[in-house]
Parts: C-alpha cells; structure tokens; sequence
C-alpha cells in the first residue's frame, strides 16, 4: 500500500479471522472463493513478496470476478505469524465484519484492485 494505513491494524484483524476460521488460502481455495456466486462480500489480501506470477493470477481472477485486490506492504512471513499458519501468502476473508472493518482502514479513493506493476482497476466498496 502506498497510502497511509495502519498495516498492524489490518494484520489484527487477519488473526482475528483465521481465529474465527473465517480465512480462505491456498491455490484451489483462493480460486473457488474468488469464482463462488455464494459469498457476496469478498476481499482478497497479498503480501508484497508475493511471486508476479502468483500476483498476476490471483490479479487477473479478482479483475474477471470484480473482487477487491489490496498488497499490503507485509511479507508471507508477518502475514502468516498473524495467521498462525505457514508461508500464506495470498487470503481471502469471508467474515463479512472483518472485510467491513479492513475496508474502512483504506481509503474510499484506494479502494482498488490493484498490483504493483501490473496495472489497476478502481472499484466500488460493497
């Protein structure tokens, strides 16, 4: 993020959502979540070091499922220490208070689906 965000306040609100079982992740789980019909609210959440060809799937999905996209400017590592799992580097959230409360950490005009270097979208908050 290149706006001023309180980071530590969205990686709270990460572990209080794999508390509440309310993340998704891994490559067949972020897939599903991002195409499923039955979630209304999604959010999609990228650690920087994430690979450009992880970022550019999981980019060109959210674009196609107009599902919000936010890097945050934390490593795999710190995002998976939140979570208490290993080497996470792309989530999905499906708690919808928790996407609330994230969403309301961004800026309406940074509200984006976005990836460094791969171009960006603007997109409405749900």
């Amino acid at each position: 993020m290149n706006f001023n965000v309180d980071e530590e306040k969205i990686l709270s609100l990460l572990g209080m959502a794999a508390k509440s079982n309310s993340i998704v992740y891994g490559k067949v789980g972020i897939r599903n979540y991002i195409s499923s019909p039955r979630i209304k609210q999604k959010l999609i959440i990228v650690a920087i070091d994430t690979g450009k060809r992880v970022k550019l799937d999981t980019f060109n999905k959210c674009k196609k499922f107009k599902v919000p996209f936010i890097e945050i400017n934390k490593t795999k590592s710190e995002i998976s220490k939140a979570l208490g799992c290993e080497s996470v580097s792309v989530i999905g959230i499906t708690n919808e208070d928790i996407i609330k409360g994230i969403l309301e950490l961004v800026p309406e005009k940074e509200v984006i689906n976005r990836c460094q270097g791969l171009g960006y979208t603007k997109l409405q908050k749900n």
